[in-house]
C-alpha cells in the first residue's frame, strides 16, 4: 500500500511541475515604453525604443510596437530607423522593424535617403538588411534593387538583385 501511495504522489508532483513549466513557456509580459541598449565589449551597437512590447518567457523574443532604433554609423553619424512594428531577439542580439503600410524612410544625412518596407539587423556582420525591395536616392541618382545591405562600420551599401540605376 505504501508503494502505491508513493508512486501516485510522485506522479502527481511530476504532473504539477509539468503544468507550471508549460504555463511559463506561454506566459507573456506586456511592457510600455521599452528601452533596450545593446553594447559589444563596451562599444554601443544600437539603442532600441518602443512604445509597447509583448515578451514571451520562451525564446528570448519580444514583439514591438512603434519602434525607433538608433545605430552609430561610421565615425560620427547615426542612423535613425522608425517602424510601426518589430521584433527583438535578445539571445541573438538582433532586431527587425517594418512599416505596416507605406515605406520606411531613412535620411543618411549626406544627401541620400533610403526607402524600404523594413530592416533586419544582422549582429554578426554589423549590418542592416532591407526586408524586400529598397531604393537609395539623392539629388542626382536613384538606385532600386531587391535587397539593400548597409555595413554600419564602413558605410558601404550594396544593392542586390534586379538593380536599376538612374543618373541625372
Amino acid at each position: 500500500m505504501f508503494l502505491v501511495i508513493s508512486l501516485y504522489s510522485g506522479l502527481k508532483k511530476k504532473e504539477i511541475k509539468g503544468f507550471f513549466e508549460d504555463v511559463a513557456k506561454q506566459t507573456e509580459v506586456t511592457i510600455k515604453d521599452l528601452s533596450f541598449v545593446q553594447t559589444e565589449t563596451g562599444v554601443l551597437s544600437w539603442v532600441l525604443n518602443a512604445k509597447g512590447a509583448v515578451s514571451s518567457e520562451a525564446g528570448g523574443k519580444t514583439m514591438l510596437e512603434n519602434v525607433s532604433v538608433t545605430i552609430p554609423y561610421g565615425d560620427a553619424a547615426q542612423l535613425h530607423l522608425e517602424g510601426d512594428e518589430g521584433l527583438v531577439d535578445t539571445t541573438k542580439k538582433e532586431f527587425s522593424l517594418r512599416k505596416k503600410s507605406g515605406l520606411m524612410t531613412v535620411d543618411l544625412g549626406n544627401g541620400f535617403t533610403i526607402e524600404t518596407q523594413g530592416f533586419i539587423w544582422n549582429e554578426s556582420h554589423r549590418e542592416i538588411v532591407s526586408e524586400g525591395k529598397a531604393s537609395i536616392y539623392g539629388s542626382q541618382i536613384n538606385i532600386d534593387g531587391d535587397v539593400l545591405r548597409v555595413d554600419v562600420d564602413t558605410q558601404e551599401m550594396t544593392v542586390i538583385g534586379d538593380v536599376k540605376a538612374l543618373v541625372y
